[in-house]
């Protein structure tokens, strides 16, 4: 039978095959000389990809949740290292916080108004 590039390859690279005589029996493999399958999926640095994905998603809104807890919303306080839109937009969140937080007692002042 004709040798074929891989085996030719091999044959030049590392040498004459070294055979096994064909009167010793085969050996069966057992489940034990097997090495243990790897874990199908996702494996190493997902973990970081997903923190960094909760990082990027979630790091804004603190931002601006602590930026809204800590922000004086009193006018004109001018001159600050934070900026306008920043202020701005934590002074509205506060603003609609409060709002919704009041929004039960509003209801009930326009329900016994109409009564």
């Amino acid at each position: 039978m004709k040798r074929s590039k891989l085996e030719a390859y091999y044959e030049q690279e590392f040498g004459p095959r070294d055979d096994e005589p064909d009167d010793r029996p085969l050996r069966r493999s057992s489940g034990r000389d097997r090495a243990p399958a790897r874990p199908r999926g996702r494996r190493g640095g997902s973990g970081i990809v997903r923190l960094l994905k909760v990082t990027l998603m979630l790091g804004p809104m603190t931002i601006l949740l602590a930026a809204s807890l800590l922000m004086d919303c009193q006018g004109g306080v001018r001159g600050s290292w934070v900026p306008d839109i920043l202020r701005s937009t934590a002074c509205a969140r506060r603003d609609l916080a409060g709002r919704v937080l009041h929004l039960d007692s509003d209801l009930r002042t326009v329900a016994n108004g109409l009564r």
